[in-house]
C-alpha cells in the first residue's frame, strides 16, 4: 500500500489497492483487482489515475491533431450526458471530487484565452440556446453557486488595486471604441432610438421638430488624470458641429452652476472641467435645470410625445391637452 511519506514521482502514479507504481492506472490493470474504472474513481475521488510525465506526452501526441467530425459527436454527446444532471462530473459519470475542483479551478485561475479561440468559441456558439435561457439564481442551483461564489470572492479578494485595474482595463476598452452600453428600456418607438433619460429624449424631438439631425453620442474624448491613467472616457450628449456639444445634466442648477455637492454632481463637475481643460477647442453647452425648463415651456405644447418626469416643474409649465 501506499504510505503518506513516501516521497512521488511524475513518472508514475499509486495504485491504492496494491500499492504498485504505474504509468497510467487503466481499465487492464484494475482488471486483475476485478474492478472497472469508475468502481476504482468512486471508491478513491482524490486518486490521480495518470502521471505527470504520461500526461505529458499526451498532450504533445494530441498537440496539432486534428478531430474527426465523428471524435467531435462522441465527446459532445458524452458531455451533455455528464452535464445533464450534475455540472461537477466528468466524462466518466463520476462526481469530481473537492480537491479535484479546487485544483482545476485554480489551474483555469488567470488563463487568458487568445482572440483567435474566442472567435472559434463565438462562431461555435452561433444558433445555439444557452442552457441558462430564462433562468435566474433563483431557479437554478448552478447559477446560484456561480453567484455565491463570484460574491465570496469579491469580498475576500477584490482590492481596490484590482478594482482600479478593472476599471482601467474597462475604460481603455472605451477609449480604443468599444460601445458603452445603454438601457434597453431607453428605447423611444417615435425616435427609433435608446436615451437615457427623458430629457435627452425630449431634446431630440426638439432636434427633429425644428429639422435638424440628431447626432447622440456618437463622440467620445479620453480625459486623463495626472498621473497618465483614464480619469473617464466623456460622451457628449448632441453634437451640434464639429466643434460644439451639447450636455444634459437634470441634476445641474444650470448652465456652469452646481449648488449640490453630492458625489454624482461632484464627478460631472469635475468630468466638465477636466473637458475644458485639456480639450479647450471644444466648446460643451451645459443644459441644467434653468435651461430645460425655458425649453419644456416653449416646446412641450407642439412636440408630438414629450415626456414629463417627476423632475419637471409642472407648476411653471402648461402641458397641452389631450
Amino acid at each position: 500500500m501506499y504510505l503518506k511519506g513516501e516521497v512521488m514521482s511524475d513518472d508514475y502514479v499509486i495504485c491504492l489497492i496494491c500499492g504498485k507504481k504505474v504509468g497510467v492506472i487503466n481499465h487492464l490493470h484494475l482488471k486483475s483487482h476485478k474492478i472497472t474504472t469508475q468502481e476504482y474513481v468512486v471508491k478513491f475521488p482524490d486518486a490521480e489515475l495518470s502521471s505527470k510525465s504520461m500526461l505529458r506526452k499526451r498532450s504533445e501526441k494530441l498537440k496539432g491533431k486534428k478531430r474527426t467530425e465523428e471524435t467531435r459527436k462522441k465527446l459532445s454527446e458524452s458531455n451533455k450526458r455528464a452535464w445533464k444532471n450534475n455540472p461537477n462530473i466528468g466524462r466518466t459519470g463520476c462526481s469530481l471530487s473537492k480537491k479535484s475542483r479546487e485544483a482545476l479551478s485554480e489551474k483555469m485561475m488567470g488563463h487568458e484565452v487568445s482572440q483567435e479561440a474566442r472567435i472559434k468559441i463565438g462562431l461555435a456558439g452561433l444558433g445555439r440556446e444557452p442552457w441558462n435561457k430564462g433562468l435566474t439564481k433563483y431557479d437554478d442551483e448552478r447559477i446560484m453557486g456561480v453567484a455565491n461564489k463570484v460574491r465570496d470572492w469579491n469580498l475576500n479578494y477584490m482590492t481596490d488595486e484590482i478594482k482600479e485595474k478593472i476599471s482601467q482595463t474597462l475604460k481603455q476598452k472605451y477609449a480604443d471604441g468599444m460601445k458603452i452600453p445603454n438601457a434597453k428600456i431607453g428605447k423611444r418607438d417615435d425616435l427609433n432610438m435608446s436615451f437615457r433619460s427623458s430629457w435627452e429624449a425630449n431634446y431630440a424631438r426638439i432636434l427633429k421638430f425644428n429639422g435638424k439631425k440628431i447626432d447622440y453620442e456618437n463622440d467620445r474624448f479620453t480625459l486623463y488624470e495626472k498621473n497618465g491613467s483614464i480619469a473617464n472616457v466623456y460622451t457628449p450628449d448632441f453634437k451640434v458641429d464639429t466643434k460644439t456639444f451639447i450636455e444634459i445634466k437634470g441634476h445641474a442648477d444650470g448652465y456652469n452652476e452646481w449648488g449640490c455637492t453630492c458625489k454624482r454632481c461632484l464627478r460631472d463637475k469635475n468630468k466638465m472641467d477636466m473637458m475644458a481643460e485639456q480639450h479647450p477647442e471644444i466648446k460643451v453647452i451645459l443644459i441644467g435645470r434653468k435651461e430645460y425648463r425655458e425649453l419644456c415651456q416653449k416646446y412641450n405644447c407642439f412636440v408630438d410625445n414629450w415626456e414629463f418626469s417627476k423632475w419637471d416643474d409642472i407648476g411653471l409649465v402648461w402641458k397641452k391637452e389631450d
